[in-house]
């Protein structure tokens, strides 16, 4: 899917490699630390706990290929690019989309999936707005993810509707299931997962996304090591059908499951990145 991206990125950004301090210490640590959030299919948690999915999978396989384990660092979604900045994980690994607000503080990998975003809302409320434009109503109110790229969206496109944030989106579609708003800005598989909340039928009344992005690992600046090592291997499992696999894997509807409510949330006063 993203070969010929990849390729073309790599030859501006990507040539050799580099002895950095950050590699170094992770080899002595001999743990890579991922900082994760409950999104599935990307990050799916289990009601006991464990964890599974796209990105586990993945990192698992990054992991193996460099001979470190894997030590997950849960946060919040609001709450993975401080838990990089700070130093507590080397890494982010949850479906991060790479965006300008992040570049500002963190790097990216070469791209390996990418996510069409489009508002859900109740049939009834889609039909009497009629039109995009008409659900920028206060009496309308749709959710969006602390954090995420749903918040962006759902504040760039419906800032006049009484918009609400959530820790997940497993909250929202709590959310949606109980009524407690009239749709939100979701991504496959909760769109599925909305049209199919208890009570109310949701609908998608528009054809096109609102917006569309690419998701990557994100590092700190100055691990410049670990970012080479994650476009190497980025681009090798491209070449080899690799994320193609593991995206029919995961986004199948076999796990097309919400993560169990997380155990932790962001604090409202936290404002969208």
């Amino acid at each position: 899917m993203f070969k010929k991206t990849i390729l073309a990125l790599a030859a501006f950004g990507f040539a050799g490699s580099a002895a950095a301090a950050d590699m170094e210490e992770i080899r002595e640590r001999g743990t890579l630390r991922v900082a994760v959030a409950a999104l599935s299919p990307f990050v799916i948690k289990a009601e006991d706990g464990a964890l599974s999915g796209f990105e586990i999978e993945s990192t698992q396989a990054f992991g193996k290929k460099l001979g470190l384990e894997i030590d997950y660092v849960e946060k919040p979604f609001c709450d993975l690019a401080e838990a990089v900045l700070s130093g507590e994980a080397d890494m982010i690994a949850s479906g991060y989309s790479n965006m300008p607000e992040r570049r500002r503080l963190l790097d990216f990998s070469l791209p390996y999936h990418d996510t069409e975003y489009f508002l859900v809302m109740s049939k009834a409320k889609a039909k009497k707005a009629r039109t995009l434009r008409g659900m920028n109503s206060r009496d309308i109110a749709i959710g969006f993810q602390h954090g995420g790229v749903s918040g962006m969206v759902a504040n760039g496109e419906f800032p006049g509707s009484d918009l609400k944030g959530f820790s997940s989106f497993t909250q929202i579609l709590d959310a949606l299931d109980a009524g407690e708003i009239d749709g939100a800005v979701l991504f496959d598989p909760y769109i599925d997962m909305a049209k199919k909340a208890g009570g109310v039928k949701h609908v998608v009344p528009h054809e096109f996304a609102l917006t569309r992005t690419i998701e990557a690992f994100a590092t700190d600046q100055n691990s410049e090591t670990l970012h080479q090592e994650l476009n190497a291997w980025v681009i090798e499992q491209d070449l080899a059908g690799y994320w193609d696999a593991l995206e029919e894997k995961w986004f199948s509807d076999q796990y097309a499951v919400a993560s169990a409510p997380p155990p932790y949330a962001c604090a409202e006063s936290i404002p969208v990145q």
